[in-house]
């Protein structure tokens, strides 16, 4: 069975688990591996996850971009753009308490919402190139990068989350899936690393948890 949308996938997790009985927990085996592929190729800089927001902000904070994971990124744009530095949460309250404005600085990251520092004196045109979820797979025809061309991290990667669900599974069985998932993402990030075009500086990656 060509693994080339939902549906299909869904199908082929079933024949392999030899389950006709798991409907709605397949759907769920396969959410967990796309949360769990999301956050480590994420973490590796990988390319095809980057995204641009330009954002107008006048204010101290702003939402963070649907399906955000990390910044790669950001800076003030305009005739002379300016890069953002990164700073925790404490240090932002520490450099920049009170009601400081001026043109930003500096930013950090709480919960789901950018913090500018100082606090903008204006609007501000900032762009930000962020780590942002593939678009998970929902209806039966949906599809994306990572199944279209790495359809064994989909399937081996869900096969792996079911035996937590599912008990009695051979330990080995289980054990294989988890190796060839393994092996699926370390491919993909493998060839991301030939792929990549050379920086002035590696991308640093902010997670949406609190700023740190």
């Amino acid at each position: 069975m060509a693994l080339n949308n939902y549906a299909n996938l869904k199908s082929s997790v079933a024949n392999w688990l030899g389950r006709s009985d798991l409907t709605n927990e397949i759907s769920d085996f396969i959410k967990l591996a796309e949360q769990d592929f999301n956050r480590k190729l994420a973490n590796t800089g990988y390319n095809k996850m980057i995204n641009l927001e330009t954002m107008s902000i006048s204010t101290e904070t702003k939402d963070l971009p649907t399906g955000f994971l990390g910044v790669a990124s950001i800076y003030i744009d305009g005739a002379n753009k300016s890069s953002l530095q990164y700073v925790t949460p404490e240090q932002a309250f520490s450099m920049y308490g009170g009601s400081q404005t001026g043109q930003p600085q500096a930013y950090t990251i709480i919960a789901n919402k950018i913090h500018l520092y100082p606090i903008p004196d204006g609007t501000y045109s900032v762009k930000i190139y962020y780590y942002k979820t593939f678009d998970s797979l929902t209806a039966d025809a949906d599809t994306n990068d990572v199944l279209d061309n790495h359809s064994d991290v989909y399937l081996y990667g869900s096969l792996y989350f079911a035996h937590t669900f599912i008990r009695g599974i051979d330990p080995t069985i289980t054990a294989e899936w988890l190796q060839f998932y393994n092996n699926g993402l370390d491919s993909v990030i493998s060839l991301n690393s030939k792929n990549k075009y050379n920086q002035d500086a590696p991308l640093v990656i902010r997670s949406s948890m609190s700023g740190i």
